[in-house]
């Protein structure tokens, strides 16, 4: 079994681009209508996928030239079509061997298990997807097409995918992807020539769950179970603490993951606004806002989130207004900047209320009212647990707390800015002005800019661009909303290169 292999820039699916190129590829007219002389398998990566698929209607994330999305094209003629389980056990046995020397280095780490049927999980995080695809004549394969999908290099996942991994992240360097592809397409040969019971085997005995009882649910609701055996058929056989074995079908019964400790996140930049904090009132701060405010960020600290925040000052006084009254510039931005510390002590005491350690940082030296931000020092004390405020803006006037929050996000190396607003997203126009007004799910920054939308100003929004700090988002007035999105909930938009 020798691959070739092509490589593509972009493509919805690699899936779908071997099912209806291959034959071209292979100088065929057409896969129906044609017989083929097959020189050797087939495998196609793809740099982007637009559409990758999971099984069932489920999506694959995958940042551009990141990750490992590719498909295989096979002729398992000597397997029987009753037996067609043995190919997705094949590939998941490979791709364990596959990524586990990788792993085997590290002191502290989660076991690497193959979750039923076939995704690829590192303790209870998903690393690696398949989508396998049979043709059948009769009682044997025509082909089968392979589809997968190996998390490597990718630091953020911003989809409402709930609990996905890298081994970038796992390991914290980058991994080359060919070497790595080469690797797989070598051990997935050297299993496939095993014997199917070896396989079998080894598959069943690297099974996420198979030790001890968990929670699953089906049709008739929850339940515990533990992993009893797989069929040879794909079937699963769970054992409940009744002892009662239960059998399912793919998509008969779901795993239930306690998701509370699996922020997508882990360091975050919220940008607040100043506005907000005047709830119903029409100036100054709401204390029932407040309040709102520190439950939400409790609750996401307490998952373990690294939080930095940037608050803004418009509910008090805002610089570029006051300079258009006859203020001067400067002294304008400079009463805006105070204008932002007072709102970070108001924060911060209503996180202290609650029982979140919290320091006020500022741009510019006002101890003791908080102290001199540098970057060093804030990233100590978030990796020691503090929620970190940072006031003042910049501590230059003419920029705004966009571009604050910009810099402070760059500064810490955040994983993503959060902005929190009062509106559930980004919008073709101002919602709350336009009825009309459709709202983006995800929007590029150069959409961003072509279309001149009031994100956030245009230093802020070309700082995020130049150093890939994506931007999500969302309504933070409505309670729990700060949670549904580390939880990876889509309630907002994202906005990224």
């Amino acid at each position: 079994m020798d691959f070739k292999v092509i490589h593509i820039d972009e493509t919805d699916s690699t899936n779908h681009w071997l099912r209806s190129s291959e034959g071209t590829v292979l100088g065929e007219s057409s896969l129906k209508d044609s017989p083929r002389t097959v020189p050797s398998e087939l495998c196609v990566v793809a740099e982007y996928q637009t559409a990758g698929k999971g099984c069932g209607t489920n999506s694959w994330e995958s940042e551009r030239g990141k990750n490992l999305t590719f498909s295989v094209l096979i002729h398992p003629t000597e397997i029987p079509a009753s037996r067609q389980f043995l190919i997705s056990e094949i590939v998941s046995v490979a791709l364990c061997e596959t990524l586990e020397p990788y792993l085997k280095p590290l002191e502290s780490r989660e076991p690497l298990r193959i979750k039923w049927p076939n995704d690829i999980y590192y303790g209870d995080r998903k690393l690696c997807g398949i989508l396998i695809e049979n043709r059948l004549q009769g009682s044997t394969f025509k082909d089968s097409i392979i589809g997968i999908g190996i998390n490597v290099n990718q630091e953020v996942f911003l989809s409402d995918a709930p609990n996905p991994v890298s081994l970038r992240q796992i390991l914290g360097r980058e991994i080359n992807r060919e070497t790595l592809l080469n690797e797989f397409l070598q051990r997935f040969k050297e299993t496939f020539l095993c014997e199917a019971e070896t396989v079998s085997t080894k598959y069943r005995s690297l099974l996420y769950r198979k030790d001890g009882f968990y929670e699953y649910e089906d049709a008739k609701g929850r339940f515990q179970a533990k992993v009893l055996n797989v069929l040879n058929d794909g079937h699963l056989v769970l054992l409940d603490t009744e002892g009662t074995a239960r059998i399912y079908a793919f998509k008969e019964v779901s795993y239930i993951i306690n998701k509370r400790y699996m922020a997508r996140f882990k360091r975050i930049l919220l940008k607040l606004s100043g506005e907000s904090l005047m709830g119903k009132q029409g100036y100054g701060i709401d204390p029932e806002r407040l309040s709102d405010y520190a439950k939400q960020i409790k609750e996401v600290s307490e998952m373990g989130v690294q939080i930095g925040i940037v608050i803004g000052g418009g509910n008090i006084f805002r610089g570029l207004s006051g300079s258009q009254k006859g203020f001067d510039r400067v002294k304008g931005d400079q009463m805006g900047m105070c204008a932002t510390v007072i709102n970070s002590l108001a924060l911060s005491s209503a996180l202290g209320a609650v029982g979140v350690k919290n320091k006020v940082l500022t741009a510019i030296r006002m101890e003791p009212i908080g102290e001199f931000y540098t970057k060093w020092k804030a990233i100590e004390a978030m990796e020691a647990g503090h929620v970190c405020i940072f006031s003042a803006g910049t501590g230059s006037p003419y920029f705004t707390t966009d571009t604050g929050s910009s810099l402070r996000g760059i500064e810490i190396e955040a994983d993503v800015m959060l902005k929190g607003t009062r509106v559930d997203g980004v919008y073709t126009a101002d919602p709350e002005k336009d009825p009309t007004a459709t709202k983006f799910n995800e929007i590029t920054y150069k959409e961003v800019l072509a279309r001149g939308l009031k994100v956030m100003d245009l230093t802020a929004i070309c700082m995020c661009q130049d150093n890939n700090l994506p931007i999500y988002v969302f309504n933070m007035d409505i309670l729990g909303n700060l949670k549904k999105v580390m939880d990876g909930e889509p309630i907002g938009t994202l906005v990224h290169n």
